[in-house]
């Protein structure tokens, strides 16, 4: 496997700052990694560093991309001869909320999905519930407004915050039902080619369970106790995008080392 990094801007032997430990972790440890300009990706340019060898196995850790690039950038990955470990389809099937719902429907809050309209306000109200938790298909609101909406005129609001901080609104809009959270009880996980990681070593059962359900080469799972001491997922992603978080740098890139 080989690992490509995007490159730092002021210095294209390193890795962008946020990734620069994880880079040079992983050459430690013996796995091939390449750096890349990230920004030439969207005009069809990719020259990584050391270049891809025919036939390898690629992943990418880096930048958040929406689907339309990481399509570009696959398959500038395969005209170089290598294969991504992430194909377009699984990259969608964990980014965007929707695609994984149905499969994690019974250990996450309830949520229904609209597109971004004169009829969102209508159709939150539809839905019954006393307030809504607001994103796009990827992100919330991350400002000191928040993302919770107790009517629907504030779903509108919500929206335009994140239109006004992301400049745009990716997929369309997903409400989600309140749950009462412990929020200092969240954790992410990662699972890769099927075996849920952790990083304490302690993988809990709800995390093993969507293991089996989501078939999907990388990804991230966050969960969150809800007050009655039942674990909750809050959010799938793809693992290439999905920040460490709590992750000791060591403990994941031995992770992706063992599968490399």
């Amino acid at each position: 496997m080989r690992v490509i990094f995007p490159q730092s801007p002021l210095n294209e032997k390193e890795a962008d700052d946020l990734f620069q430990e994880e880079y040079l972790c992983l050459k430690s440890m013996g796995v091939e990694c390449s750096l890349f300009d990230f920004d030439m990706v969207a005009f069809d340019e990719f020259k990584p560093k050391p270049p891809i060898k025919e036939k390898d196995i690629v992943l990418y850790r880096g930048w958040m991309m929406n689907p339309s690039l990481y399509n570009k950038f696959v398959s500038l990955v395969n005209l170089r001869g290598g294969k991504p470990v992430t194909s377009y389809g699984d990259y969608v099937k964990t980014h965007h909320l929707p695609n994984w719902y149905n499969d994690c429907e019974d250990f996450t809050a309830q949520s229904a999905f609209f597109p971004v309209d004169e009829q969102l306000e209508a159709n939150a109200s539809k839905l019954g519930w006393g307030s809504f938790f607001v994103k796009d298909y990827v992100k919330s609101n991350y400002n000191e407004r928040g993302s919770i909406a107790n009517s629907t005129s504030q779903v509108t609001e919500v929206v335009n915050l994140i239109k006004e901080h992301r400049g745009e609104i990716e997929g369309g809009i997903a409400l989600r039902r309140v749950e009462d959270y412990l929020p200092e009880t969240e954790q992410r996980f990662f699972v890769m080619f099927g075996k849920p990681y952790s990083p304490t070593r302690e993988v809990p059962d709800v995390v093993k369970e969507i293991s089996k359900i989501v078939k999907a080469p990388f990804y991230s799972v966050d969960v969150i106790q809800r007050v009655d001491g039942v674990l909750r997922v809050v959010e799938l992603g793809d693992g290439q995008v999905s920040d460490r978080k709590m992750w000791d740098t060591q403990v994941f890139c031995e992770m992706v080392a063992d599968n490399a």
